[in-house]
C-alpha cells in the first residue's frame, strides 16, 4: 500500500488492485495506470472538495449533503450507510462539522478517513461549556465507529486549533491503535505535526510525519 499526502485533506492510497483519492482539493499528483478509481468527498467544504474530481474518470462516493451533486452520476451517502462497491466495503460515518467519515475495507485492509471528525473546540477562547458541548459531540460520534482493527488513520491535526490542537488525534489513537495514522488538514501549520508526534510519546501507532515525507510505503 502506498500512502500520499496530496495537501491538506487530499491523500491518495494506492493498493495492489485500485486506487483511492481522499477528498482532493487541489495539488499535483498522477494516478497510477491501470487501476481502477475510486474517489471520495466527506462533504462540500472547499477544502475537501473540488468539482474537477468529477472528470477524473473514477467512481465517486460522496456525501448526501452537497446539493450541487444530486444530479450527476455519482454514489450519494450519509452517516449509517454500508454499500458495496465490486470488492469494497464502505462504512459511513458521521462528522463533528460537515458531512460524514468513511471506514473502507478492501483487499484484507481497513482504511479510515475522517472528513472532519475531529474535537473541534478552541480552548483558548471558548467558555468551558462550548468545550465540554465539543467534547461530548465528538465522543457520541466516535462511539458510533466499532472499536475494529484499522490499517490506516487519517485524521486532522489542525495547529490553528490553539493549545489543545491534537486532543481528538490522540483520543481516536487511544480508542482505535490504528497501525498507522497519517495527519491531515494541517496545510498552514506543518509544525503541528512535529508538536503532535511529540505529544503522542511512546505508541503502537506508527505515525506518519508527512510533514517531512509525503509518501509512504506501508
Amino acid at each position: 500500500m502506498n500512502v500520499t499526502l496530496i495537501h491538506h485533506s487530499g491523500v491518495l492510497v494506492e493498493l495492489a488492485d485500485k486506487v483511492l483519492l481522499f477528498d482532493y482539493w487541489k495539488g499535483d499528483f498522477d494516478f497510477p495506470k491501470d487501476k481502477p478509481r475510486y474517489i471520495f468527498i466527506s462533504h462540500g467544504h472547499h477544502d475537501h472538495y473540488n468539482p474537477k474530481v468529477l472528470e477524473m474518470h473514477g467512481t465517486v462516493i460522496a456525501d448526501r449533503g452537497i446539493n450541487e451533486l444530486k444530479n450527476k452520476p455519482v454514489t450519494l451517502v450519509e452517516s449509517g450507510d454500508t454499500i458495496q462497491l465490486e470488492d469494497l466495503t464502505i462504512h459511513v460515518y458521521g462528522s463533528t462539522d460537515e458531512g460524514v467519515s468513511f471506514l473502507i475495507e478492501t483487499e484484507g485492509k481497513r482504511i479510515f478517513h475522517s472528513g472532519d471528525l475531529n474535537d473541534w473546540h478552541w480552548k483558548d477562547e471558548s467558555t468551558q461549556e462550548e468545550i465540554d458541548q465539543a467534547k461530548e459531540f465528538f465522543k457520541t460520534e466516535l462511539d458510533k465507529i466499532p472499536v475494529v482493527p484499522i490499517d490506516l488513520a487519517m485524521f486532522p491535526v489542525d495547529r490553528r486549533m490553539g493549545s489543545d490542537f491534537d486532543d481528538g488525534a490522540h483520543a481516536f489513537i487511544k480508542r482505535f491503535h490504528p497501525r498507522y495514522f497519517l495527519p491531515i488538514h494541517f496545510s498552514s501549520h506543518p509544525e503541528g505535526v512535529e508538536i503532535f508526534v511529540k505529544n503522542a510519546g511512546i505508541t503502537d501507532t506508527k505515525i506518519l510525519r508527512v510533514d517531512i515525507q509525503p509518501t509512504y510505503e506501508l
